[in-house]
């Protein structure tokens, strides 16, 4: 049996709006990233004889996507919820674009803030950022008690200061279906303890690639200084090897500063190479931060470790197809 698109999209009341939006569909795209940045979603429908109403914004939409196989629900992969945060009317033709996130970005969450966190970790900050907007965090346990003894909001957006965080451990930071997820780059486990598996992708036939190789700066390592308030002195921590990275900002303690160095080790370790993907038919199990293996291309290309960056999967007349961006484990 040849695989079919299936999709299934449902309302906050649980109404299924996939066969009433079916006669109308021109496209859907969903955005996956691992940045800081909710998931975005896009729906586009056409609207020719003007009896199509536009949604309100604020309502909740839950997305699955996949391959019917043999009944109307089998091979679907649930994406999670949305809020609708944007709708636009067009024309001429007249169409109809619906932008949802799978957070709520609107309101307080953008909106700058001065704060000092101290004396307290990783887990308890994220957990109380999700709580001011109504949602949950998940943090690995990795991650979750890193202590923090103090931290500067300083005129940043929560928004901002979750990528920032993500920067100074290392992590994913990211929501899905409404929740803050934080876990390291790379874990083999999910917030919650599971598994990841390697996920293989193969070279196909008409499928478009591109692998490049970014010439950069050769360091092995970082190195910060830290003031020590005992001595009054600044000394100075490093990881990695003998050519590490400077980092330049002299921090608070030394577990500060050994935190940033391990960091900026293990983001060195990555993207040295990048691969872009076409698939012409989506795998709706590829997910940012997933480990991939590549098999078909070449001994260089088949023999690197990869780390999924970004997804984005497409809903169109021309079928299911995603956008895979990968990068150097």
């Amino acid at each position: 049996m040849a695989n079919v698109a299936g999709l299934q999209l449902l309302l906050d009341d649980g109404t299924d709006l996939a066969a009433k939006v079916d006669p109308r569909f021109l496209d859907l795209r969903l955005t996956e990233k691992r940045g800081g940045e909710a998931d975005e979603l896009s729906l586009t429908l056409h609207n020719h004889d003007r009896l199509l109403i536009a949604p309100r914004t604020g309502r909740t939409l839950s997305l699955a996507l996949g391959w019917r196989r043999g009944g109307p629900a089998t091979g679907l992969v649930g994406k999670g919820r949305f809020k609708v945060d944007e709708v636009e009317e067009s024309g001429t033709p007249d169409i109809i674009t619906i932008r949802a996130r799978s957070a709520d970005m609107a309101g307080d969450y953008r909106k700058r803030r001065t704060q000092t966190w101290k004396d307290t970790t990783v887990g308890a900050v994220l957990n109380t950022i999700a709580g001011r907007y109504g949602n949950a965090a998940l943090v690995h346990p990795d991650l979750a008690a890193r202590a923090i003894a103090v931290i500067e909001q300083h005129g940043k957006s929560d928004m901002a200061f979750v990528k920032d965080l993500g920067s100074r451990f290392d992590a994913l930071a990211t929501w899905k279906d409404g929740r803050l997820i934080f876990m390291p780059m790379g874990s083999k486990t999910t917030a919650t303890g599971k598994t990841i598996p390697t996920l293989i992708l193969t070279r196909r036939d008409r499928w478009s690639w591109r692998f490049t190789e970014a010439d950069r700066e050769k360091n092995d390592g970082a190195q910060a200084d830290w003031h020590d308030k005992g001595t009054g002195k600044r000394k100075t921590v490093s990881s990695g090897g003998q050519n590490p990275k400077k980092l330049k900002r002299v921090y608070g303690s030394e577990a500060e500063a050994q935190q940033a160095v391990d960091a900026a080790t293990g983001k060195g370790k990555r993207g040295a190479f990048t691969f872009n993907y076409d698939l012409a038919e989506a795998d709706l199990q590829i997910q940012p931060n997933a480990r991939v293996k590549l098999a078909g291309w070449n001994a260089r290309i088949d023999a690197i470790e990869w780390l999924v960056e970004s997804v984005e999967t497409s809903l169109s007349a021309g079928g299911l197809q995603q956008k895979v961006t990968l990068e150097s484990a």
